[in-house]
């Protein structure tokens, strides 16, 4: 039987990862290792999970790795390791609840498919509508859908990612540096992609997630420093020296130049709305 490798990163959400652990210890499938990425939480959630976990690795932090520093720790702990390159990795959010057959269907899918990412396909906890099957990138327009067939699939996330340990070691590590939180998941995959391996979602890999968990979307009405700091924070999904970065490593050459001013020209719009809203 492989051992799935459960790379889950986690801050400071005790209560949110008690119910991911209560979804683990459930599991039909029980030849897992749970490699917990604690980036300097304080709230005891170490202490929860060594208390509910056994078969666990603790990789600790001190609040810098963010999420994808915290992948790129546990890409470096399975390297050092010497895992068999025929076991599986998982990476996903504390986030998350699956149902018992999650890890069992995923071995199945993975059996039938060689050189392929699986990504588990979301729903909203609170709707149970489908969020998420996979992502159709349009560089020449700069959008991200949700893809809506199969064949368009050309991006995923991470939040429930299926691979073999072969397949990640193809692929490589993370650039924590350059994408600290958001769009590591995207050019990871997309890199994947390059390297031919095939990127699928599939109905009977299923999670549910809280999409109000993290991450900066809206700056409602705070004050004017307050928006700036948040919108070029490492937390906001719209930061632009992120999606600056996340072009230069991922978007075709001849899409670079007219994507970066999008990008900016994006940016100033924002600031320039936030200023007339206020100026009413």
């Amino acid at each position: 039987m492989e051992t799935i490798y459960i790379l889950l990163p986690v801050h400071n959400r005790k209560e949110v990862t008690i119910k991911f652990v209560a979804c683990l210890n459930a599991q039909t499938y029980k030849n897992y290792h749970l490699i917990l990425i604690d980036d300097g939480s304080k709230d005891g959630t170490e202490e929860m999970v060594r208390n509910n976990i056994a078969a666990l690795t603790v990789l600790k932090g001190n609040g810098n790795w963010w999420w994808t520093g915290c992948l790129q720790q546990g890409y470096k702990w399975i390297r050092e390791h010497s895992v068999p390159l025929s076991d599986v990795v998982l990476i996903i959010n504390d986030d998350t609840e699956f149902d018992v057959a999650f890890l069992e269907s995923a071995i199945r899918l993975l059996s039938r498919n060689n050189k392929t990412l699986i990504l588990s396909q979301c729903l909203d906890r609170e709707t149970g509508a489908v969020t998420e099957t996979g992502v159709a990138a349009d560089w020449r327009r700069l959008t991200f859908d949700i893809a809506t067939a199969p064949h368009k699939i050309n991006c995923l996330s991470t939040r429930g990612l299926f691979m073999r340990v072969s397949d990640l070691f193809e692929i490589g590590g993370f650039h924590a540096r350059l994408l600290p939180h958001y769009a590591s998941d995207y050019e990871f995959t997309m890199r994947a992609r390059r390297r031919g391996m095939e990127l699928i979602t599939d109905p009977s890999l299923r999670l549910w997630f809280d999409k109000k968990t993290t991450g900066y979307r809206h700056f409602g009405t705070d004050p004017f420093c307050v928006f700036i700091k948040k919108l070029f924070s490492i937390k906001s999904v719209a930061n632009p020296f992120v999606w600056t970065a996340f072009i230069a490593l991922a978007c075709p050459w001849k899409f670079k130049i007219i994507n970066w001013l999008r990008v900016w020209k994006r940016t100033a719009a924002q600031i320039t709305i936030f200023l007339m809203e206020r100026a009413k």
